[in-house]
C-alpha cells in the first residue's frame, strides 16, 4: 500500500519499484517543488547493525556531488525503519524509455556521452563509483538534459564486511557488470567506463551486447567472452566505434579509457576526421589522450586469460552465490562481489583540470601548470578544420554571437571570426535577443528595436518616450507571450509586433489583455525558462534602509488563472553579496550566474547558484572581474566578458566562451581570437546573445 507521506514529503505515485528500492513521486511543501522519495528496503537495517552509520556517512559523501549532470540529492532520512533519499524530480523520463522508442544516431549518442562525461569523472575524482550505471540511471529533465542518477546507493546495499566469499549480495546488474565487477575484484572508476561502452552499445543497436537467459550467464559473458562486434548489429556504422566500444569495454581495466573525458575525446577525433559537420552539433574541443587505435593495440595484448577468471570464478563459489541472492526473479540482482573496503580512483583518473580554448581547432598539447592557475591570454589559433557551412561553427549549439562594441551591435562565428557590424548610429544599445535565424530584437534608449542582419534593415517595434524606465523586453520561447519591464512594473502580454507598434505605455500594455500585470516589487528584468513556465526577475528588495537588487523565480504556469508562486529568492537574507547586481543570466532550468559593480563600470565578481541545492559558488575567486555572462543554448558553456583587475584601467577585455565546467573547476580557458581593432572603451558592455544553432 502506497503511503502518504514520508518525513514532510506528500507522496503524489509511485515512479518505479525494483530489488532495490522503491521510487516515488513526492511533493516538498517546504520548497513548494516536486521530488523522487528513493525507500530502501527496511530489511538493510535489520540484516546489518551497522547500517545506520554507514548510510549516513555514504548519504553525507553522496550529497556532496554537486555537478549540472547529476541528479542532486536534497536530503536523507529515515521512515518507519526504512532509509530514504531525496532527489531532483526528473520529469523526461530514462535512457531507457529513450532508446526503446528509436536508437541513437551516432551524433546524438555522442552528444549525450558530453553531456554526462563531466559529472561521470567529477564523482570518480572524489572517489565515488557509481557501478551500477546503465540507461535506467541516466534521467532527463523536461527539456532534454541527461543527469546520472543513484550515485553510491548500489554501495550501501552491501553489508558491511562482505565479500565474495561471505555474502550474497551483488551490487549492480549483471547486463552492465565489468569483468572485475563480477568476479568479486577490487573497483574503481573504469567500471563505469565499461558500463558506459555498453550503453553507447545499446543506444546506437537498442539491445545490449551480451545476451543469455540468466543473469549467471550473463554476467559470466563479460568475463569470458569477446566483446561483440558492433557491426555485426549495426553494418550501417563506421568501423571506429567498434574500436571505441572494444577498448571502453576492454576486460583489463588498464585498457580501457582512464575516464569518461577521454571516451569522448577518442569519439570526436574521429567525428572530426570523418567529417567536420559532426563537430558542428555538440561536441566541444578538449585535450586529446591517446588514441583509441593505439589503445586498442594495447587491448589486443591484454593480460586477460579466460581460464585464470573460470578458475577463479569456481573456486569462489559464484553459482552458489547467485543462486543464494535470492532476488534473480525480481530482475534487479544486486548481490555484492566488490571488495568491502573503500576505493580510491588510481592517480590516472583525476578530473581534468586544464580544458582547451572554445575553437574548432584543436589543441594537441596540455597547458603547463602556470597556465591552468589563471586565465590564459594567448588567443585562439584558427580554424583548419572546412565546415558544412561556409565559417559557421556550432559549439553549446549555438552558432553565432550577438554582442554590442562601442555601442554598435556586432555579429561573429562562436570562435571569434568573421566579425561583422550591424548597426552604426552610435546610440547605446542593451536587451539583445534573437527572434529568428536572421533577426535580433533590442532596445536602444526607450525603443524596443530589431535589425536584419543579413539586408540591416531596422525597424522600430514600440517607443516608450514618456517612461521614466524601459529596462527589459524579452520574448518566452515559443514566441507567444512577452516579458516587460515598464517602468520597474512587470507585464506579460502576447507578443504580437502589429498590436506592440501602437503602444506607448501603462495603460496600453493593460490593454493588450496578458496574463500578469505584477508590482509587488520593483522589476528591473525578466527571464523566461525553457518551458515557459517560470520567470527569473531582477527586483530591487528592502535591505535594511537601503534597497538591494535580489532575483525571484516565480512559476507563472497558470499564468492568468493563479497568482504566480514564488520559487526562489537569492541572494539576500541567503549569502553575502552587495547590494547591485550588474548583470544575470539564467540557463532556463535551474543555474544562474550574476555579478557585482567592482569597478570600470560594471565588471565585478562573478557568482554561480543552484536552484536545485540552493547552494552558490564564488566563480574563480582568485581572478577578477567579469560582466555579461550568458549561459549557451543547451547550457553547457559560457559567453562573458573579462577585464583583470589588478592591471587596472589599461587591461584588455577579454572575452571567453568556454564550457561552464572549466570556468567553475579552475581549468586553463582561453580567449576567443578577435581583430586587433576590437577594444572596449571604458563602461562597454558587451551584452552577449547567443543564436541556436538549426
Amino acid at each position: 500500500m502506497q503511503p502518504e507521506k514520508i518525513g514532510h514529503y506528500e507522496i503524489k505515485s509511485e515512479l518505479g519499484r525494483g530489488g532495490m528500492a522503491t521510487v516515488y513521486r513526492a511533493y516538498d511543501p517546504r520548497f513548494e517543488r516536486e521530488v523522487a522519495v528513493k525507500v530502501l528496503p527496511p530489511e538493510l537495517l535489520h540484516s546489518d547493525q551497522n547500517f545506520r552509520l554507514r548510510f549516513e556517512r555514504e548519504a553525507k559523501i553522496i550529497a556532496k556531488l554537486e555537478h549540472p549532470s547529476i541528479v542532486p540529492v536534497y536530503d536523507v532520512g529515515e521512515e518507519n525503519n526504512q532509509p530514504y533519499f531525496v532527489m531532483r524530480y526528473m520529469n523526461g523520463g530514462s535512457l531507457t524509455e529513450r532508446i526503446k522508442k528509436s536508437v541513437y544516431s551516432v551524433d546524438d549518442a555522442a552528444r549525450l556521452l558530453e553531456q554526462i562525461a563531466p559529472g561521470l569523472d567529477e564523482a570518480h575524482s572524489k572517489g565515488i563509483i557509481h557501478r551500477d550505471l546503465k540507461p535506467s540511471n541516466i534521467l532527463f529533465a523536461a527539456k532534454e538534459i541527461p543527469c546520472i542518477s543513484d550515485f553510491g546507493i548500489a554501495k550501501l546495499t552491501q553489508h558491511e564486511g562482505e565479500t565474495m566469499t561471505t555474502g550474497s549480495a551483488i551490487i549492480g546488474t549483471p547486463a552492465y557488470m565489468s569483468p572485475e565487477q563480477a568476479a568479486g575484484n577490487a573497483v574503481d572508476g573504469r567500471t563505469d567506463i565499461y558500463a558506459l561502452g555498453i550503453i553507447l552499445y545499446e543506444m546506437l543497436t537498442g539491445r545490449q551486447p551480451y545476451q543469455s537467459e540468466t543473469p549467471m550467464g550473463l554476467a559470466l559473458k563479460h568475463i569470458t567472452e569477446p566483446v561483440p562486434n558492433i557491426l555485426e548489429a549495426r553494418p550501417d556504422l563506421p568501423a571506429w566505434v567498434g574500436e571505441i566500444i572494444a577498448v571502453s569495454m576492454a576486460k583489463t581495466p588498464a585498457d580501457r579509457y582512464q575516464s569518461a573525458q577521454e571516451m569522448v575525446d577518442a569519439i570526436k577525433a574521429h567525428l572530426d576526421t570523418e567529417t567536420a559537420a559532426r563537430i558542428t552539433r555538440g561536441l566541444p574541443a578538449r585535450v586529446r589522450k591517446p588514441s583509441p587505435t593505439a589503445r586498442t593495440a594495447v587491448m589486443k595484448k591484454s593480460r586477460f586469460k579466460p581460464a585464470v577468471w573460470i578458475a577463479a570464478l569456481a573456486a569462489l563459489g559464484l553459482v552458489v552465490v547467485l543462486a543464494a541472492g535470492g532476488l534473480l526473479a525480481s530482475g534487479w540482482l544486486h548481490i555484492d562481489w566488490t571488495s568491502a573496503s573503500p576505493e580510491a580512483p588510481p592517480s590516472s583518473l583525476p578530473y581534468p583540470t586544464a580544458l582547451p580554448s572554445p575553437t574548432v581547432s584543436v589543441p594537441t598539447t596540455k597547458p603547463s601548470a602556470t597556465e591552468t592557475a589563471s586565465l590564459v591570454s594567448t588567443p585562439s589559433p584558427a580554424s583548419t578544420v572546412p565546415l558544412p557551412e561556409p565559417g559557421i561553427p556550432v559549439l553549446g549549439g549555438a552558432d553565432r554571437i550577438a554582442l554590442v562594441h562601442r555601442n554598435d551591435i556586432w555579429i561573429m562565428n562562436v570562435d571569434g571570426s568573421d566579425p561583422k557590424r550591424l548597426t552604426t548610429d552610435g546610440a547605446p544599445k542593451f536587451n539583445l535577443e534573437w527572434l529568428d535565424r536572421e533577426t535580433l530584437l533590442y532596445i536602444s534608449g526607450k525603443t524596443l528595436k530589431t535589425v536584419n542582419i543579413e539586408t540591416l534593415r531596422e525597424d522600430n517595434i514600440a517607443s516608450f518616450l514618456s517612461s521614466q524606465y524601459f529596462e527589459s523586453f524579452h520574448v518566452s520561447p515559443d514566441k507567444k507571450q512577452a516579458a516587460i519591464s515598464l517602468d520597474r512594473e512587470l507585464f506579460v502580454v502576447p507578443f504580437d509586433v502589429e498590436k506592440l507598434r501602437g503602444v506607448r505605455g501603462h495603460t496600453d500594455l493593460l490593454g493588450l489583455n496578458g496574463c500578469l500585470f505584477y508590482d509587488d516589487f520593483a522589476v528591473k528584468d525578466a527571464r523566461w525558462s525553457r518551458d515557459g513556465a517560470r520567470l527569473a526577475l531582477k527586483i530591487l528588495v528592502p535591505a535594511g534602509n537601503q534597497r538591494a537588487d535580489a532575483i525571484r523565480i516565480m512559476d507563472i504556469s497558470k499564468c492568468g488563472e493563479d497568482k504566480p508562486k514564488i520559487l526562489d529568492d537569492f541572494p539576500t537574507g541567503r549569502f553575502e553579496f552587495p547590494h547591485v547586481i550588474v548583470d544575470f543570466d539564467f540557463d532556463g532550468r535551474d543555474v544562474f550566474f550574476f555579478n557585482s559593480a567592482v569597478f570600470n563600470g560594471g565588471f565585478g565578481r562573478l557568482l554561480f547558484y543552484s536552484a536545485f541545492t540552493h547552494k552558490f559558488q564564488k566563480v574563480r575567486d582568485n581572478a577578477c572581474c567579469y560582466r555579461d555572462a550568458v549561459f549557451s543554448p543547451d547550457g553547457a558553456y559560457v559567453i562573458l566578458a573579462f577585464k583583470d583587475i589588478t592591471v587596472g584601467d589599461a587591461a584588455p577585455v577579454q572575452l571567453y566562451y568556454v564550457p561552464v565546467d572549466a570556468l567553475l573547476s579552475g581549468g586553463a580557458l582561453t580567449p576567443l581570437s578577435l581583430p586587433a581593432e576590437f577594444v572596449f572603451r571604458k563602461g562597454d558592455a558587451p551584452v552577449f546573445a547567443l543564436r541556436p544553432a538549426p
